[in-house]
């Protein structure tokens, strides 16, 4: 095979694994997982401290300090949806920020850690509804046992 012969083909091939690439890349920004690791069923709700607030994708991630009966403190991860589903609904950063106390509702996860999935966040401005309730198509088939019921 000639220099030319081959040096054509390797620009072809490296144009089609371009192209692929490109095809490809939009597919995995759609991508998000399931609510099955949350306890879809049982809505709990925390008030305390926003220690974090990070806008930015895949999702929008916050984080709760919240103080327990006995007086020991207690964090808590809460994750929403990604920030174009915020501007869905007119909304963005300032629904909340960090050092403002909040009263969150959610979807604990089913492996009892302290994390949840946000529904609602109450802060002194005002209230804010994200979902009332999830529908996911089989977010309720194959889902491991609650290891944690929270109230």
């Amino acid at each position: 095979m000639s220099y030319s012969v081959q040096t054509c083909l390797f620009s072809v091939a490296r144009f089609v694994i371009v192209l692929v690439a490109l095809v490809c890349a939009p597919l995995g920004a759609q991508a998000h997982h399931s609510f099955a690791v949350f306890d879809i069923d049982n809505k709990i709700q925390r008030s305390g401290t926003l220690t974090k607030f990070e806008f930015r994708n895949p999702h929008v991630m916050m984080e709760l300090v919240v103080e327990r009966d006995d007086g020991s403190m207690e964090t808590w991860a809460v994750e929403s949806g990604a920030p174009r589903r915020w501007a869905e609904y007119d909304l963005d950063a300032s629904v909340a920020n960090v050092g403002e106390h909040v009263t969150i509702f959610g979807w604990p996860a089913r492996d009892g850690s302290n994390s949840m999935v946000l529904s609602t966040i109450i802060t002194e401005r005002g209230t804010t509804v994200f979902w009332e309730e999830i529908e996911q198509k089989r977010a309720r088939d194959d889902i491991p046992e609650v290891t944690i019921k929270r109230e």
